[in-house]
C-alpha cells in the first residue's frame, strides 16, 4: 500500500469508534498497523494451512497420476502451509516434466520463482523480465513501446497467462496485464543485470515521453520512478519534483516528501556549483510537505544542514524564502525568539530582490507570533501588513493564512467582530482557490468565534465541518480542540471531555507542545465542570507546566483561574483569590479582554461568597464594563444575571476602582 493511502485507512480507524461500519484488511508478519491499539480493533491470525488443506490445494494443481506420492510430501514439508509456496512449488515441479522425483526443490519461494522463470523459452524470460520492469501492473501499449524483438506478443502473453505468470486486467480502458504476485515480479526484475535493467527503465522512460507527449502530468509517478532507476541525473530530478508537486496539491505530502528526498539522493551526484543551488531549491520543497505532517524537527534539521550551501550562495531569492522556512518551523517548535530572528531575516534578505511574496509570509509568521506570544495588538498589525503585500500576488493561500491568523488574534482580544470579518474572509479565499486544507482552519477558527460569542451550536456545527473534511493531523487536532471549546463554553462536560482528550493526544503525536496546553487548559475546565475535582487540578497543573514551558500567557491565565475555581470549591478562599488575580494580572497584561472580563465575574463570586459585597459589585461593574465594549451582549446578560443574585444594581453604580480581592 502507498503511504497515502496508509495514511488515509489510520485516519478513517480513528474516526470508526461510534460508527457501525466493519473494516476488514489484511497485513503481512512484519507490519504493525497504527490503528491496533484502539479498542475497537481486532487482530485475527491467518494460521498457515494444515497439511489436510496443504494437500487439497496441490492435487488441485496436479492429481495423483501427474504427480507422485514422495513428491507431494516433498512439496508439503517444503511449503510449510504457504498457500503461494505450495502453488508455486506444485507448478515448477509440473514444469519439469521429467524424473520430477529426482530433482532439487528450492527452500524460499524467491528459489522457486526463479526455477520457473529459467525454465520459460528464452524469448518468454525476456519478455517477462522486461513487463517485471514496467511494474505490478502495465499496458500493452507502453509494452510494445518498448519491445524490440520481432515477431507478435500476443502468443507470448498468451503463454505467460497460462503459466498463470500475469493476467488481463479486465474492464481497463486499454489492454493491460497484471502479475499474479508482486514476489513474481521482483524476483524477474532482480535476475536483470543492472545494465540491462537501467536500459529498459530508460526506455519505458523515453516511451511514456512520446506516448503521453500532450498530457506529461498524467504520469510523473511513472516517469519519475523510471528515471530515478536510471544515471539521468537531470530527468530523475526533474520528474521527481514534478511528481512531489502534483502529490503536494493533493494533499499527498507524504509521498512528495519520499520523492523529494529520492530526488536530493540523485542531486548529490551533479557537479559541485550546480548541487548547492539544486538541494536548497529542492530542501524549500521539501519542508513545505513536512510541514503539513507536522514533521518539525525533520523540517528544522533538513534546513539547518543547507546553511553552509546558502552562504556560498549568496543569493536573496533563496535566502528569503530559506528563513521564511526557518522562522515558520521555530514557530512551530515555540522557539520564538529564533522564529522572530529568522523572520527579520528573512524580511531583510527578500527586500534586496523585491519579493513581495516572501516578504507577506515573512510578516504571516510574525502574526502567528502575536498570539503565540500573546502580544495580540502586534499579531493583528503584522497580520495586516501581510494582506497588504500579497494582495498585490497571486499567492492565495498564505493570503488566506494572514486573514486566519488576524482573526485568531483578534479572537484571543475577545474581539469576535473584527475576527469573524477576517476568518470568514479566509473561508471564502479557501473556497475561491478550492483548497481544502485552508477550508478546515477558517471552519474551526470561525467555530471558536461563535463558541466564544456564545453561539455554542453553530460552534460546534462548524468545527464539525472542519474535522469530516480534515487532510492532516494538526488540523484534526485543531479542530477536535475548538469542538471541544465549543462543548465546554455550551457548558457540556460530557462532550467536551472525550474530544479534548482526542485533540490532545493528537497534539502529543505530532509534538505540538503549544496547542497541547492550550486544549489542556480547557480540559481541566471541564473536569471541574464536571466535578471531577481532583483531574481538574492535576490537569490545570500539567497545562500550566507546558505554559511556563512554551511561554504562553494565555494559557498561564486560565490554568490560574481553573486552580482559582478549584480552591473556591474546596473553601480555601485566600488561595482562590491569589489565583484568580493572579489570572486578572495575566490576562489584562496581554490584553485578553474578554478573559479579564470573565475573571472578573469569577472574582465577583469568589468575593459574594467571602461577603464582600463593595468588592463584589466592582468586580461585577468591570465585567460589564468590558462586556459592553466588547459588544457581547451574552456575557452582559450573564454579568447582569450574576450581578442580581448579588443585589448588585448594575444600572446605578459609577465606575468603581477595582481593589485587590
Amino acid at each position: 500500500m502507498d503511504t497515502t493511502s496508509e495514511a488515509f485507512f489510520a485516519l478513517l480507524a480513528e474516526s470508526l469508534n461510534t460508527a457501525r461500519i466493519l473494516v476488514l484488511g489484511t497485513y503481512r508478519p512484519g507490519y504493525r498497523p497504527p490503528w491496533l491499539e484502539q479498542s475497537n480493533a481486532t487482530q485475527i491470525a491467518l494460521q498457515r494451512l494444515t497439511r489436510e488443506d496443504s494437500l487439497v490445494v496441490v492435487r488441485s494443481l496436479a492429481p495423483p497420476e501427474r504427480l507422485p506420492e514422495p513428491m507431494v510430501q516433498t512439496i508439503l514439508a517444503k511449503a510449510g502451509g504457504n498457500p503461494f509456496f505450495l502453488e508455486e512449488l506444485t507448478r515448477t515441479v509440473l514444469d519439469v516434466g521429467e524424473s520430477p522425483a529426482a530433482m532439487v526443490v528450492p527452500d524460499t519461494v524467491q528459489g522457486v520463482l526463479m526455477a520457473r522463470i529459467d525454465r520459460l523459452p528464452e524469448v518468454a524470460k525476456r519478455l517477462l523480465q522486461t513487463t517485471s520492469v514496467l511494474g505490478r501492473e502495465f499496458s500493452l501499449r507502453l509494452l510494445s513501446a518498448i519491445w524490440t524483438e520481432p515477431g507478435s506478443l500476443a502468443p507470448l502473453l498468451l503463454e505467460l497467462k497460462r503459466l498463470e505468470f500475469v493476467y488481463e486486467q479486465t474492464g481497463a480502458e486499454e489492454p493491460t496485464y497484471v502479475f499474479k504476485h508482486a514476489l513474481t515480479q521482483d524476483v524477474a526484475c532482480e535476475s536483470l543485470l543492472t545494465t540491462r535493467r537501467q536500459a529498459l527503465h530508460a526506455a519505458a522512460g523515453l516511451a511514456l515521453e512520446r506516448l503521453y507527449a500532450a498530457r506529461l502530468e498524467e504520469v510523473y509517478d511513472r516517469l519519475a520512478y523510471h528515471y530515478a532507476k536510471t544515471d539521468e541525473t537531470d530527468k530523475a530530478v526533474d520528474y521527481l519534483m514534478r511528481f512531489a508537486e502534483k502529490a503536494a496539491r493533493s494533499y499527498a505530502h507524504a509521498d512528495a516528501v519520499t520523492a523529494l528526498q529520492e530526488a536530493l539522493v540523485h542531486v548529490a551526484r551533479l557537479p559541485v556549483e550546480a548541487r548547492d543551488r539544486r538541494t536548497l531549491e529542492l530542501t524549500l520543497r521539501l519542508v513545505n510537505s513536512l510541514y503539513f505532517l507536522g514533521r518539525f524537527q525533520e523540517t528544522l534539521d533538513a534546513l539547518l544542514q543547507q546553511q553552509e550551501s546558502l552562504e556560498r550562495l549568496q543569493d536573496p531569492t533563496l535566502t528569503g524564502p530559506y528563513y521564511f522556512w526557518l522562522a515558520h518551523t521555530y514557530s512551530y517548535r515555540r522557539e520564538a525568539e529564533l522564529a522572530a530572528q529568522s523572520a527579520q531575516h528573512a524580511i531583510a534578505a527578500v527586500q534586496q530582490c523585491g519579493d513581495e511574496v516572501t516578504l507577506g509570509k515573512a510578516y504571516y509568521v510574525l502574526a502567528r507570533e502575536g498570539f503565540w506570544m500573546c502580544q495580540y495588538p502586534q499579531g493583528v498589525e503584522h497580520g495586516r501588513q501581510a494582506i497588504t503585500l500579497l494582495e498585490r500576488t497571486e499567492e492565495r493561500w498564505w493570503l488566506g493564512q494572514s486573514y486566519w491568523a488576524v482573526g485568531l488574534n483578534y479572537t484571543f482580544m475577545g474581539e469576535c467582530e473584527p475576527a469573524m470579518e477576517a476568518v470568514t474572509r479566509a473561508h471564502t479565499i479557501a473556497e475561491t482557490i478550492g483548497n481544502t486544507r485552508l477550508q478546515t482552519y477558517a471552519m474551526w477558527a470561525i467555530g471558536w468565534v461563535y463558541a466564544t460569542r456564545g453561539d455554542w451550536q453553530e460552534g460546534v456545527a462548524a468545527c464539525q465541518r472542519s474535522l469530516e473534511r480534515s487532510v492532516d493531523p494538526i488540523n484534526t487536532a485543531c479542530a477536535l480542540g475548538w469542538m471541544g471549546y465549543a462543548y465546554l463554553e455550551q457548558g457540556d462536560p460530557r462532550q467536551a471531555i472525550p474530544v479534548l482528550e482526542q485533540s490532545i493526544e493528537g497534539c502529543i503525536r505530532v509534538q505540538y507542545r503549544g496547542l497541547q496546553g492550550w486544549f489542556t487548559a480547557w480540559l481541566s475546565d471541564a473536569y471541574l465542570l464536571n466535578h471531577q475535582i481532583e483531574q481538574a487540578h492535576n490537569t490545570a497543573l500539567q497545562g500550566l507546566d507546558i505554559a511556563r514551558d512554551v511561554k504562553n500567557g494565555y494559557t498561564v491565565g486560565w490554568t490560574a483561574r481553573i486552580l482559582g475555581r478549584i480552591a473556591q470549591v474546596r473553601g480555601a478562599f485566600a488561595e482562590a483569590a491569589g489565583h484568580l488575580q493572579e489570572a486578572l494580572a495575566t490576562f489584562t497584561s496581554i490584553q485578553s479582554k474578554l478573559e479579564v472580563g470573565r475573571t472578573h465575574l469569577d472574582l465577583a463570586a469568589l468575593a459574594h461568597a467571602q461577603g464582600h459585597q463593595e468588592s463584589t459589585a466592582a468586580h461585577c461593574h468591570a465585567a460589564h464594563a468590558v462586556f459592553t465594549a466588547l459588544h457581547l451582549p451574552m456575557y452582559v446578560e450573564r454579568t447582569a444575571q450574576g450581578a442580581s443574585e448579588y443585589s448588585v444594581m448594575l444600572a446605578t453604580l459609577e465606575q468603581v476602582q477595582v481593589e485587590g480581592q
